[in-house]
């Protein structure tokens, strides 16, 4: 692949690290602080759109876009697909966020109203649009990669890919911050319409023209020609798949939890104003992930993707271990400092794992990359929503944000070390070999009857 469209497909990212960064840090600020949802609501919301790959939405568009072509492109209308939802569903969210009718009341009081409140329903409906867009998209573009990217530049790749996501975040929330200092609902929309416009236009610079038209399709059939119901079996019965899919669950659960967590732990335990911690936790936490995304993208095909990922694991760990320190003392010199030490180890881990899943995918990348990113959007989903309702359950026993949170912290910890006791049990040669052993298992049976 030419480096210009190398450098494009890189760019892809941007527009999401905008959406993103505006779902997870203001917007979800705003609902929980400023509305006063409840952090259960709030971030079950938010976890909505990891739902839908839950229910094989990855998973069958991976093997669709492997079987099947759209005007001689296999993954671009895909992604394309994605994008366009994605955008309709952040440009719609802010106003109805405050279409929301329970906020305010106490968690105990708003269950009766749940089935009630109609604005909330259409929040629902679009966090799934946004759900449904974003893994259509995802799952395509790295199979995009997978397919056009020699396996020593994928570290590079998904490096500068992750670390432009990142970047843009970070720019996009410190701009947001400031703008938002004086503070409007109308203000709110204008800026999902904003970013919802610069993401549309970066994503399509981005991806059109990437992917050759007719590149090799009778290869393509032939080699990709499992139906979605044996491609579900040929993952569900191999037990290297299934362990490289388990580890994906506990790295990113380890790397994501945190993510909807940071602003509103910054609200409710040291009391910053929203400008303030939109400033804060992306710029540094962020920042710092960052460069060692960056970093550590380049050096993977040297030190190899797990001792990334091993590295990223300890800082992870003591990174969190150091934000509980900093909440119990109220300490904001040492919260910065472990935001930095977090953010290295978010950085490492991050774009160790996604090359690891990009690599391991034994000449199928639509249907394995699917199954990496249900693995994936399992763990975000639980992590989102899981902190959200453990956030609340310790609050309603202790009356403490900060012993809530911590909660919260104290299972990322406990992740990354889980992760880092799988990780050696990992191996991209025996998996390829089990792949091929049952696909050809499968094929003889087909054969035989």
């Amino acid at each position: 692949m030419k480096t210009f469209n190398l450098v494009r497909l890189a760019l892809f990212q941007m527009g999401f690290g905008i959406m993103l960064g505006f779902l997870h840090d203001t917007l979800n600020r705003v609902m929980t602080t400023d509305l006063g949802i409840s952090s259960t609501i709030v971030f079950g919301l938010i976890s909505l759109k990891e739902l839908l790959a839950i229910f094989g939405v990855k998973v069958w568009a991976g093997n669709l876009s492997d079987r099947s072509r759209l005007l001689g492109y296999r993954r671009t209308p895909y992604i394309l697909l994605g994008l366009v939802s994605c955008v309709a569903a952040f440009v719609l969210s802010p106003s109805a966020a405050y279409e929301v009718k329970i906020g305010g009341m106490a968690f105990q009081k708003m269950l009766p109203l749940l089935l009630t409140d109609v604005g909330l329903w259409k929040l629902c409906f679009i966090f799934l649009l946004f759900g449904f867009g974003l893994q259509v998209a995802t799952t395509s573009y790295y199979a995009l990669i997978a397919d056009t990217v020699a396996e020593k530049h994928i570290g590079k790749i998904t490096g500068a890919s992750w670390t432009l996501m990142v970047l843009t975040t970070i720019i996009a929330t410190k701009t947001v911050g400031l703008y938002l200092d004086v503070y409007t609902p109308e203000r709110l929309n204008k800026v999902a319409d904003i970013g919802g416009v610069i993401a549309l236009v970066v994503g399509l610079v981005a991806i059109i023209g990437v992917e050759k038209r007719n590149t090799d399709a009778a290869k393509a059939a032939e080699k990709h020609s499992l139906s979605f119901s044996e491609s579900v079996r040929l993952l569900s019965s191999s037990p290297k798949t299934l362990l490289f899919a388990f580890y994906i669950f506990i790295s990113i659960f380890a790397l994501f939890a945190n993510e909807i967590v940071m602003d509103p732990f910054g609200g409710q335990v040291f009391g910053m104003p929203v400008g303030k911690t939109t400033q804060l936790f992306r710029p540094t936490m962020g920042g710092t992930q960052l460069i060692f995304m960056l970093l550590v993208g380049f050096l993977l095909s040297r030190i190899g993707p797990k001792r990334g990922a091993y590295f990223g694991n300890v800082f992870g760990a003591i990174g969190f271990a150091l934000v509980i320190a900093a909440g119990f003392r109220l300490d904001m010199t040492l919260l910065r400092v472990a935001l930095v030490v977090t953010g290295i180890g978010l950085g490492a881990a991050s774009v160790s794992n996604l090359s690891m899943m990009m690599t391991m995918t034994a000449g199928r990348s639509g249907v394995y990359i699917g199954l990496w990113g249900t693995a994936q959007s399992l763990a975000i989903f639980i992590g989102h929503f899981g902190a959200g309702v453990l956030h609340d359950v310790i609050f309603s026993f202790t009356g403490s944000q900060m012993w809530s949170y911590t909660g919260i912290f104290v299972l990322e910890i406990v992740a990354f070390t889980a992760s880092s006791l799988v990780l050696p049990h990992i191996s991209k040669e025996e998996f390829e070999a089990e792949s091929a052993a049952k696909i050809a298992e499968m094929a003889a049976e087909a054969k035989a009857g």
